[in-house]
């Protein structure tokens, strides 16, 4: 992997950093409406505040599909890319849960269990991916069941900061749905590294076979 800081410039490399600048303005904009944070925005109520956070999430979720479309139709897919598209997913769903927390206290255990399952797969991940590349074999892009868990994740959060009436029952099924999608990618993906590890050892045993 060889990242060139020049592919900053590239159209889907652009649509990652409005999407990471767009973090920051979300926080910003909930905590305001959710009255944890003061600010002087006169035309503007605290309700509207709610569903200008929610219009971040989609225009964040519509760059997070836009970038990955342009770069493989357009040939635009860079090493930078494949560094600061997943950090700024994350960073994004950092972001969304650890404000939710303020939003939803009274079953801030099932959002802090939510936020843990997300870092441990994403950090273990990491390190199967690093161990892969390591060996020279490509992991290819995203499975079907990680861009699943994605959709709904995005979906469900949406509702969850545009609509702050929801009781805690349906904001504990939507985050229990969330939990559940997350798990299955998790495990889903745990499932697809090993069987590639499986197939480079055995791909490996049959190059010294034939030696």
């Amino acid at each position: 992997m060889k990242i060139d800081i020049r592919d900053i410039t590239k159209f889907p490399n652009i649509l990652t950093v409005i999407r990471i600048m767009l973090i920051p303005l979300f926080i910003i904009i909930f905590l305001w409406a959710n009255g944890n944070i003061e600010l002087n925005l006169k035309h503007f109520n605290k309700q509207n505040g709610y569903i200008i956070a929610a219009a971040i999430m989609i225009l964040s979720g519509l760059t997070d599909m836009a970038d990955g479309l342009i770069a493989r139709k357009f040939n635009m897919i860079t090493d930078l890319g494949k560094v600061i598209d997943p950090f700024a997913d994350k960073l994004t769903q950092a972001a969304v849960v650890v404000c939710l927390i303020f939003r939803y206290g009274d079953i801030w255990i099932l959002i802090a269990a939510l936020f843990a399952l997300i870092f441990i797969k994403e950090i273990l991940m990491l390190i199967m991916g690093v161990m892969f590349l390591r060996k020279g074999q490509d992991l290819g892009g995203a499975r079907w069941y990680g861009k699943l868990a994605t959709i709904i994740f995005y979906f469900q959060v949406i509702v969850l900061i545009g609509a702050p009436v929801l009781s805690n029952l349906t904001a504990v099924i939507m985050f229990c749905i969330m939990i559940a999608a997350t798990l299955m990618s998790f495990i889903m993906y745990m499932r697809e590294y090993y069987r590639l590890k499986m197939q480079r050892d055995t791909d490996g045993q049959s190059d010294k076979g034939e030696v």
